[in-house]
């Protein structure tokens, strides 16, 4: 049950910690061959780019987690807590219905790029692993907006 709450907690935080120290540590090395020993890597910006790729998809469930997104709600702030509540559950809902549509076509992109066979230019690797960070941000937005409802149910019992 530890490993779970702690999963919950920081699932997120680990990928993209992970995410960043690649990146910083190919583009560290990319800098090196290319300045130092006049040699320049051809795979490493790719490499970078795709992780940046799935780095924004799986941010995606971290900013709902954190209530990070961007908005603006000063107007929502001078209504009284009853509307401010019925807004939050509206946009949540909103959001909701959004990444379930996202979701549902994704699927459709994975599975074209699956039958077209492409691969990556420099790595030759499959595009459909750049592809599937689209499934598991969007799948991770679901859940993280579906955690949210359950906290809000709970905080809203205890009052």
């Amino acid at each position: 049950m530890r490993i779970i709450r702690w999963l919950d907690a920081h699932f997120e935080e680990v990928i993209l910690t992970f995410f960043l120290y690649i990146m910083v540590a190919v583009m560290g090395y990319q800098v090196v061959m290319r300045y130092l020993f006049n040699n320049s890597v051809v795979w490493s910006e790719e490499l970078t780019r795709y992780l940046f790729v799935w780095s924004a998809f799986v941010s995606i469930g971290y900013c709902i987690k954190k209530r990070s997104s961007i908005k603006i709600d000063q107007i929502v702030h001078l209504m009284p807590k009853v509307v401010q509540k019925v807004i939050l559950l509206l946009t949540k809902v909103v959001s909701l219905f959004f990444f379930v549509y996202l979701l549902r076509y994704s699927f459709n992109v994975v599975q074209a790029t699956i039958k077209s066979g492409q691969l990556s230019p420099a790595l030759q690797m499959p595009m459909v692993f750049v592809h599937l960070a689209s499934i598991v941000g969007f799948a991770m937005a679901i859940v993280r907006i579906l955690e949210s409802f359950v906290f809000t149910a709970a905080k809203n019992v205890e009052e």
